[in-house]
């Protein structure tokens, strides 16, 4: 076994196919199915299920993905200390990021962070809580800015608090429920959500412990939809209400089609934390990123 094995596997699984993988990787298709081959020979085990559209991971193969990307990641945290020794701050970083922390946080840092450091690319994964917190245990990122909760598992990472969450109901303009004051007037609205309810406790689950603490039962959910922009869209264009950062009404001049309803009964909390895995120390293009971002949050 090989980095350069690990890495065509690694490409093969991103891209869905050992063709697309090739073309991506400049190399012929031969050659890629080859360096596959070598892999699977000295694992004994084979890795790919494959079919005319595509390929599918084995259960071997998805055992050794996640072992394969903290492998590679280590290697590139590796060369990244080396050329900062020789005084070269280069490489990428992998940060997984929700809206609420970008918008608050993460925007103006990465524009200073890329003043400094032209050199290191940044690369920005969005999603819930849950879904950026496998990708960190799985090392495809480098650190997590998400928010977390009393029902969070951050056993297994560093957590650092960086500011509390400020959530509020979102509507359209002319909302017929939008001068409600208490949770008990929206019981019967239709709500959505970025992604399904989660565990009791959890970020994902603010909605259904808000509604839970106050007697109301389960709200009433159209679904749930993963990117935000679509979100707000559908919000914007129907009565559905959706329990959204506050951050979001003072960008893109969404306050001139959306608005908040203010209700008596407090929202369950949640603090936007930076995460990182507890047994790995971060390379230096990260650990320069983070450092700036820490600075940015508490001068806030």
């Amino acid at each position: 076994m090989t980095l350069q094995q690990l890495r065509a596997f690694v490409q093969v699984v991103e891209h869905g196919s050992i063709r697309a993988a090739a073309r991506h990787l400049g190399m012929e298709q031969s050659g890629l199915t080859q360096q596959i081959k070598r892999l699977e020979e000295s694992l004994g085990a084979q890795l790919f299920l494959r079919a005319a559209k595509g390929i599918t991971l084995t259960a071997s193969g998805a055992q050794l993905l996640g072992r394969a990307r903290i492998i590679l990641g280590e290697c590139e945290r590796a060369e990244q200390i080396f050329r900062h020794l020789h005084g070269e701050l280069a490489g990428t970083i992998n940060v997984g990021a929700s809206s609420e922390i970008f918008a608050r946080l993460l925007a103006p840092v990465l524009q200073q962070f890329r003043a400094r450091h032209p050199r290191v690319s940044v690369h920005i994964s969005a999603g819930p809580s849950t879904v950026l917190l496998s990708a960190l245990r799985e090392g495809k990122l480098d650190f997590a800015l998400t928010l977390v909760s009393s029902g969070t598992d951050t056993g297994d990472f560093r957590c650092t608090v960086l500011a509390e969450s400020e959530p509020c109901v979102l509507c359209r303009k002319g909302h017929p429920l939008r001068a409600a004051r208490s949770l008990h007037q929206l019981r019967q609205a239709e709500w959505v959500n970025t992604s399904p309810f989660g565990r009791i406790g959890t970020p994902s689950n603010r909605l259904a412990d808000w509604f839970a603490r106050n007697g109301l039962g389960t709200p009433r959910m159209v679904g749930s939809v993963e990117s935000l922009f679509d979100t707000l869209d559908l919000i914007s264009t129907s009565d559905y209400l959706f329990l959204a950062p506050r951050v979001i009404l003072d960008k893109l001049s969404l306050a001139r089609h959306l608005e908040s309803i203010v209700v008596q009964e407090p929202i369950p909390g949640a603090d936007m934390c930076l995460l990182e895995r507890a047994t790995v120390e971060l390379a230096p293009a990260p650990r320069a990123f983070v450092q700036l971002l820490l600075s940015h949050a508490q001068r806030r």
